[in-house]
């Protein structure tokens, strides 16, 4: 059985499912061991109480756990994470305790593994410790956000400049993300859709239905002023943000806040509603989120007017309708649904698994290696 090992900021078990829990689901379904290994977090995560951990239905686990024959699952508090601060430079002594804590840890699944994926963040930082422990994996830099909108510690960025050349390939949905990195291969490789999913109906979560039913689904990068300005601008609209905030949510009396929840909940939300939010932060350098975004693909599939910044205007994705464009609100009122064929997450899985330079996956399933 060939062997992948998954290095993210994400948890297996979180409501939410970024795109590397449909890859991990998509590696194993084509016959890999999966190794999803969480990095990020210190025990000042946990005493400040992090965000992060906070929407997880049980608190995170820590130690190496087998979880079937398919996949096994690696967490733990290391004694400090890349995080911001104004003392960020004196730190960056420190920050080599980071690849220290996870190097015992990472030994045994490194060793064996045929391919590494190394999400954008802090994983970056575990860039070497990957090479050395995996010299004949493929190793690849998933880059799934831009950092630099992400309010990172400078220890972060410079990781990640200094990195990049350890990759064999370097992966991104993003035409804007790539021309980041000089590297002599980075690819295209897009963000998929949960077709099987998809396909299932839902009932409608919306029994008091406004006139209008708008739906964010996921407050990355939320832009919480545009939202209260919009519900401002039409009462006849109900808005629905459904994830986790930083801040304290504005009050309007159509502009509703559900918090963290399941996918099945957000789809239910996405696949009843009128119109899809994508009320990114407007900044320059966001415009990577019209080809990364989650939500975005979910409207598209859906058919949905996408409401945002217009700097996520672009040709290839004409659902999208800029907040400044003339009669923006009015357009999303009068949309007919669009639905597009999109790829599924088993087409990005196969696109990093294929590219790596290892034959294909035993069918006979075999017990994972013990990792400590």
């Amino acid at each position: 059985m060939k062997r992948a090992v998954l290095l993210t900021g994400h948890f297996p078990q979180q409501k939410r499912r970024p795109s590397l829990l449909w890859v991990s689901d998509a590696l194993q379904a084509m016959g890999l061991h999966v190794t999803f290994v969480t990095v990020g977090y210190s025990w000042l995560s946990r005493l400040t109480g992090d965000r992060r951990l906070a929407a997880l239905d049980s608190p995170a686990e820590t130690g190496t756990r087998h979880v079937g024959k398919s996949l096994t699952t690696v967490f733990g508090y290391a004694p400090i994470h890349p995080v911001r601060s104004p003392l960020d430079p004196l730190l960056d002594p420190l920050h080599g305790l980071f690849p220290a804590y996870w190097a015992p840890r990472l030994k045994v699944p490194l060793a064996a593994a045929d391919l590494v994926l190394v999400e954008s963040g802090a994983p970056v930082m575990l860039a070497p410790l990957a090479r050395r422990l995996a010299p004949r994996a493929r190793l690849i830099y998933r880059v799934n956000d831009d950092i630099r909108l992400l309010n990172p510690p400078g220890v972060l960025l410079r990781a990640e400049a200094r990195n990049a050349r350890v990759f064999d390939r370097i992966s991104t949905p993003s035409p804007h993300l790539a021309q980041r990195f000089r590297h002599p291969n980075v690819t295209l490789d897009p963000m998929g859709i949960p077709r099987a999913a998809l396909s299932q109906s839902r009932p409608d979560p919306f029994p008091d239905r406004a006139e209008f039913q708008a739906v964010c689904a996921g407050t990355t990068q939320i832009d919480l002023a545009a939202l209260a300005r919009i519900a401002e601008a039409r009462p006849n609209w109900r808005l629905h943000v459904l994830g986790r905030l930083k801040a304290s949510p504005p009050h309007r009396p159509n502009l509703i806040f559900h918090g963290e929840q399941g996918f099945e909940t957000t789809l239910a939300h996405v696949a009843h509603a009128d119109i899809g939010l994508a009320p990114y932060v407007d900044r320059p350098g966001i415009e990577y989120q019209t080809t990364n975004s989650n939500r975005i693909l979910l409207y598209r599939h859906f058919g949905l007017p996408i409401l945002g910044p217009d700097r996520l205007c672009h040709p290839s994705v004409p659902a999208i309708i800029g907040y400044g464009q003339r009669d923006a609100l009015g357009r999303c009122e009068t949309w007919i649904r669009q639905p597009e064929i999109l790829p599924d997450w088993s087409d990005l899985a196969r696109s990093l698994a294929q590219n790596d330079e290892t034959v294909p996956p035993e069918l006979s399933p075999t017990s994972p290696p013990s990792a400590t």
